[in-house]
């Protein structure tokens, strides 16, 4: 694999579905794309709150230390956050285009770090023993790669939204599988009467103890399960009667029971589904419009969400059935979103703050955070991931860098 990416081996998985149609008419792609610019508009929006923005293209790493700044940040209704001293590498995403949209990330076993760039359609790859680059263009895209995981054998799944299918790609050999999904219709906005085809939308995926891939569909209601061994689907409905795009399922993460937890940024819920009886039971979230996002469960059955206002970060504790809050403040009292979301070896809870510019580390016992403030201005942390006790990687989406945060 080099940076543009070798000519993709294809081999097609045993559909379950029909791939979405060749041909899009304005109101399909107005819909499929409803979303995505609902949430480009809350990044705009955040990065002009955060004072304009800064690229860094075509530079070689940049090391920066946090010096000189505030040591506390309060305000009324949050929790105190603590300014902390820290080494950051920032590793500028090579042969990009501007807006390119650096998605989650995620570590193989090697230490690599994989992620999506989602307006270019590639899978890109940072090797920090060489600090070098390479990507690859998964077949049949269309601007839209999302989720991205790597499995136990080193093999990557990941969820194209446009292109409606999940891939599977063999770094070693260079070849992807694809898994096509169903279609859903909806009534067409622009013409009255008719309806249009749209994609399931796949967007995060996860892989359980049994090798099963489980993912949400942002427009059709429902989880998706795919077996790898036999491709076959199946799609676990939300809701009694499919209202496209109402629930907006999201983020998806497992429990020790196996249970399967989802988020409905529409409609402010969080859920999970139990695999084994096909029962599933939502719970509402306690700040109307909180518009949750990204969902973990860490080692004690605890959930924890992000959700794209207020700045704020919920844990739900499936015995009570009770939400606690946590506010972060920000240096000028903007509000915004917490994306990404993480959890460490000792549960310790990391997420990026957008009005920030930061990572935070949550100290429930203490009841405030730590920031990390990046060093490039407006850089929009996205995705984060943590590594080890010592180092956490996360994405700039206003920058189109990688990033790592090293503590001391």
């Amino acid at each position: 694999m080099d940076e543009d990416g070798p000519p993709a081996h294809l081999t097609r998985g045993s559909p379950g579905g029909q791939a979405a149609p060749g041909h899009r008419s304005p109101s399909l792609v107005a819909i499929r794309r409803r979303w995505l610019s609902w949430l480009l508009l809350a990044f705009l929006l955040t990065l002009s709150a955060c004072g304009g923005s800064s690229t860094a293209t075509g530079q070689p790493p940049v090391a920066a230390t946090a010096t000189g700044v505030p040591t506390l940040i309060s305000q009324p209704g949050t929790l105190p956050a603590l300014i902390q001293t820290a080494t950051f590498h920032e590793y500028p995403l090579t042969r990009h285009s501007e807006g390119d949209m650096l998605m989650r990330p995620a570590l193989d076993q090697q230490g690599r770090v994989w992620f999506g760039v989602m307006a270019s359609n590639r899978i890109a790859m940072f090797d920090p023993r060489s600090a070098s680059w390479q990507t690859v263009a998964p077949p049949h895209g269309r601007g839209g790669l999302m989720g991205l995981i790597v499995a136990p054998d080193g093999s990557l799944w990941f969820a194209e939204q446009y292109a409606n299918y999940l891939g599977h790609y063999l770094p070693r050999t260079g070849r992807f599988q694809i898994y096509p999904l169903p279609t859903v219709t909806a009534p067409d906005p622009a013409h009255k009467g008719k309806q249009l085809t749209l994609p399931v939308a796949p967007n995060e995926l996860i892989m359980d103890r049994q090798g099963l891939i489980w993912f949400t569909e942002m427009n059709a209601d429902a989880l998706g399960r795919l077996n790898p061994a036999t491709g076959e689907l199946r799609q676990y409905p939300l809701s009694a009667h499919h209202t496209v795009q109402q629930l907006n399922p999201y983020g998806l993460a497992s429990d020790a029971h196996g249970n399967l937890w989802f988020t409905e940024s529409s409609q402010n819920r969080i859920g999970y589904l139990d695999p084994h009886t096909g029962t599933i039971t939502t719970f509402s979230t306690p700040d109307p419009g909180a518009m949750p996002m990204e969902i973990a469960v860490d080692q004690q059955g605890q959930v924890w969400i992000t959700t794209f206002a207020h700045n704020l970060l919920l844990r739900f504790n499936p015995s009570s059935h009770q939400f606690t809050r946590y506010y972060a403040p920000t240096p000028d009292g903007s509000s915004g979103g917490l994306y990404g979301l993480s959890l460490d070896q000792s549960d310790g809870v990391w997420v990026t703050v957008a009005a920030a510019n930061a990572l935070a580390h949550l100290l429930p016992e203490q009841q405030r955070f730590l920031y990390y403030l990046v060093p490039t201005a407006s850089s929009f942390p996205f995705g984060v991931a943590v590594a080890n006790r010592q180092q956490i990687w996360f994405t700039e989406a206003g920058a189109n860098q990688l990033g790592l945060l090293t503590l001391r």
